[in-house]
């Protein structure tokens, strides 16, 4: 989650994800950024799934810098989901993110998803939804490269960490590698702009399910 790239102007981007090359199980978003006086806004629509099992989530989001190094950042969304067998169920939910950068070289950051324990209606029973907590720091050595380590932990669930290295060459063009475990999963992709645009291409490889990949592409304005 700290991986992901923040927004830094106004922007739309499109997102695509498929795990495992199983398209039933793709997601797709879009996501609007805008920044006020006050504070930045960020507007998503994602979706999961086919008409078997779709899942939809909602979400409006506000972040503000309280000072020149530490900034937060809060969300709500509404989650639905419905099977082709006329089930449906539906939650809010919440998000937390902070980033603190010490120094010019380091960037701390965490994320909270459901931090409250909110749990899925499904007509009279309530099922209950996993919390996920990660933190993350990136480290700047030069203006071209960062490294990057997290650690991920889903409710119930093992530690997972992750590293990663990102170099840009020329002035436009990113390559990125990394390692993930449990289990060890290598990634690597590509990023970078064309004009307004932005793009990044990216996959992983589980030892047992197989690649997954991922797009997306970004208007700045």
């Amino acid at each position: 989650m700290n991986a992901t790239e923040q927004e830094t102007a106004e922007s739309i981007s499109i997102n695509y994800f498929l795990p495992y090359q199983l398209w039933e199980l793709s997601t797709r978003n879009i996501k609007v950024f805008h920044k006020t006086r006050w504070m930045n806004v960020e507007g998503l629509w994602s979706q999961t799934g086919d008409a078997v099992f779709l899942e939809d989530y909602l979400s409006l989001g506000a972040s503000r810098c309280l000072s020149g190094s530490f900034m937060m950042g809060v969300k709500a969304g509404y989650y639905h989901f419905a099977s082709i067998n006329g089930e449906k169920g539906a939650a809010l939910l919440s998000e937390i993110r902070c980033n603190y950068k010490p120094s010019e070289k380091m960037q701390i950051s965490v994320y909270l998803f459901n931090p409250t324990g909110s749990k899925i209606k499904k007509a009279e029973n309530y099922i209950s939804m996993h919390q996920s907590f990660h933190i993350g720091v990136s480290f700047f050595p030069s203006k071209k490269a960062e490294w990057l380590f997290e650690l991920e932990k889903i409710q119930q669930d093992d530690l997972i960490w992750h590293i990663g290295f990102e170099y840009v060459i020329g002035e436009n063009f990113i390559i990125r590698t990394g390692i993930s475990a449990q289990p060890l999963k290598p990634s690597w992709g590509i990023g970078g702009r064309i004009h307004r645009f932005k793009y990044a291409l990216g996959a992983n490889l589980h030892p047992v399910l197989g690649l997954s990949s991922c797009f997306s592409l970004q208007y700045n304005w």
